[in-house]
């Protein structure tokens, strides 16, 4: 299960906020959401581990060590889905993440997602990072004493400093928008009023207590009774008049505010390449919001982390040959099986053995001689008979 000490925005919505001063409030909500989506998109999948199988020598699906550690305990205190959801969050919210790989004593691997570290400056013959530490989701933290290096670590990077530097002039630009329709607002829905007392200054005396007061104290006393939220009656002097200035102007709406709001998230959406629908939660049945979503603005985190752990676990040599690791993304969207029949039928036509099918649904395989078998065309004619059977069978 998804062990999370906070979940979902919470638990990186505090680096997010560190980033950017309290008036970008909206812009860090609308990026928080933005990257949750992402993560949890991918937390959700399965990486497949393929590697060649030393009987037969062909490349297989495997359920090895390395399977175990992507997808189910990469270390002591974290499972693969929480593991996963942190790489992605600390890699779009700091725009680099580093992985380090440890082994037991048994020679399986341990993964770790690093909190902070330090890469060096070298280009040309790869990075070595130092200053490492760790945490679990209790707070505790192990600053580690050894460097790392593409050995023992996978890094990752998508800094852009163009886009980071449009993405602050946006900020700028519409937290003084923001700003403006705010003070807008609450300027026509704040009463002024005009204390106006013809001719001299005559003394103000207290009426309760018979002493002079000062004018200062006399306006308190009068708007400690206007801004009451209780029924008050006014005590005003003859030689005074008190107008409302802003009576004629009506109360402002928000709506200025909505929509410097939804200007700021929907341009946010835009720049993560999340459709609107999707954003927002309001996707109908016959939207394209999540292929589009899934297309442009996640399956390029899916290469990313694929070549880092081609790089990290399979190596050159072996990837050459075949072996690699990579997301099984058929399950992003759910399925209902009831609701997939027609697909499946067409599946089953089109070469897929009731096994394969089954493990595209997420079901457990049958694990008999029928459920192996391929057919072929919408005659289900044995592909080991070939077109003989089905010319038979036509006849």
């Amino acid at each position: 299960m998804l062990h999370l000490k906070k979940k979902g925005i919470e638990q990186f919505i505090d680096v997010l906020l560190n980033q950017n001063s309290k008036s970008d409030f909206i812009y860090t909500i609308a990026e928080a959401h933005a990257i949750d989506l992402i993560a949890k998109t991918v937390a959700k999948c399965e990486i497949q581990v393929f590697s060649k199988n030393p009987k037969t020598k062909k490349i297989q699906k495997a359920k090895d060590e390395i399977y175990w550690a992507l997808n189910i305990q990469p270390n002591y205190y974290e499972n693969g889905t929480s593991f996963l959801y942190k790489l992605m969050v600390k890699l779009l919210t700091n725009k680099k993440a580093l992985i380090l790989i440890h082994n037991d004593i048994r020679g399986d691997p341990i993964l770790y997602v690093a909190d902070d570290f330090i890469p060096s400056n070298s280009i040309l013959y790869g990075k070595i990072f130092s200053n490492v530490t760790i945490s679990d989701e209790d707070g505790n933290t192990i600053n580690m004493s050894k460097q790392y290096n593409s050995t023992n670590s996978i890094y990752y990077s998508i800094a852009n400093d163009n886009f980071k530097k449009a993405s602050e002039n946006f900020k700028n630009n519409m937290s003084k928008i923001f700003t403006i329709a705010r003070k807008s607002f609450a300027s026509k829905n704040v009463t002024k009023w005009r204390l106006k007392n013809p001719g001299g200054q005559p003394k103000i005396v207290d009426s309760e207590t018979g002493e002079e007061i000062s004018y200062e104290k006399y306006k308190e006393k009068i708007t400690e009774g206007l801004m009451s939220e209780e029924e008050a009656i006014i005590l005003l002097s003859e030689i005074f008049d008190l107008i409302n200035l802003n009576k004629d102007i009506g109360d402002k709406n928000t709506d200025d505010i909505d929509k410097t709001a939804k200007q700021i998230t929907d341009t946010v959406a835009r720049d993560w390449n999340i459709p609107l629908d999707v954003f927002y939660g309001n996707k109908t049945e016959k939207s394209t919001g999540t292929n589009d979503f899934i297309t442009f603005g996640v399956d390029i985190y899916f290469k990313l982390l694929e070549d880092g752990f081609n790089i990290g676990f399979v190596g050159k040599k072996d990837y050459m040959s075949g072996e690699h690791i990579k997301f099984n993304k058929t399950n992003i969207i759910h399925r209902d099986v009831l609701d997939s029949t027609t697909g499946i039928d067409k599946l089953i036509s089109n070469t897929f053995s009731r096994d394969e099918v089954n493990e595209l649904l997420e079901l457990p395989k049958i694990d008999e001689a029928w459920a192996k078998k391929h057919y072929i065309t919408k005659n289900y004619g044995n592909v080991e008979g070939g077109v003989e059977d089905e010319s038979k069978e036509a006849k």
